[in-house]
């Protein structure tokens, strides 16, 4: 048996991070399925911090508005139609009626449960703050919806609660450090998977790159390489690229 590491360096208001995440999935199944001995692998997958917006509104707004002022209408429109469309093949509802703002409590959030509970019940968590944000139109920079959407996945509520005071009682700090370095390494938008401590992906990309990219992990392969297909959320001088959040 081999154990795969994932580490996916994403944001939870990034909604290529929600599509690519179904990707990867999908993939990690695939191989599991078709690939010799792969149903006796074990895939870790590592939720690590990214901020999109690093100087995020004091207060949330409207996703429509926050689009609106990055992109202007007719960008807006067709980034939003493009999301449906691919995140329908997803099986992902894609609703854009909702409110938006700081992800660092989200980020507290998934740092904790990952050391206290581990990397299976990270991923739920994960998961279910991209359905609270996209699919559900709830504001995840509240700690309340993150209280709820973290009991829905099995987490005790007072615990919780717990976690989040004080914004994680020093966790912050720890997180905007480890969303630092990863734009130091030149993570310069999200998603962005390492796969096997190697191989650098940037971007959600589709299934079958994935796929390959996990089978030359298992062969052994010498990794280093970029794969840059895929579409971002992206840090610009002005915040979000235009073509892509």
């Amino acid at each position: 048996m081999a154990v795969i590491t994932i580490d996916i360096i994403s944001d939870a208001i990034c909604p290529w991070c929600f599509i690519g995440y179904r990707d990867l999935q999908k993939a990690i199944s695939l191989y599991q399925k078709t690939y010799p001995g792969g149903s006796k692998d074990e895939f870790q997958l590592l939720w690590k911090p990214y901020f999109i917006d690093q100087k995020p509104p004091k207060e949330s707004i409207l996703i429509q508005d926050r689009m609106l002022r990055k992109m202007g209408p007719r960008m807006t429109e067709g980034a939003q139609a493009r999301l449906k469309r691919v995140g329908a093949a997803m099986g992902i509802s894609f609703k854009f009626g909702g409110y938006m703002g700081s992800s660092r409590l989200a980020h507290v959030l998934l740092h904790i449960t990952g050391a206290e509970k581990g990397f299976l019940m990270q991923g739920k968590v994960s998961e279910i703050l991209f359905q609270y944000q996209f699919e559900r139109e709830e504001d995840i920079s509240c700690i309340d919806t993150l209280v709820r959407a973290a009991v829905e996945v099995g987490l005790e509520e007072e615990e919780v609660k717990g976690w989040l005071a004080g914004e994680g009682n020093g966790v912050r700090a720890i997180i905007e450090e480890q969303g630092k370095k990863a734009r130091e390494e030149g993570v310069q938008g999200v998603p962005h998977y390492i796969i096997g401590g190697n191989y650098h992906i940037d971007g959600a990309v589709d299934v079958a790159e994935f796929f390959e990219k996990v089978v030359e992990v298992k062969e052994g392969g010498s990794g280093g390489e970029l794969l840059i297909t895929g579409v971002t959320c992206s840090l610009s001088r002005d915040g979000v690229k235009i073509d892509a959040c």
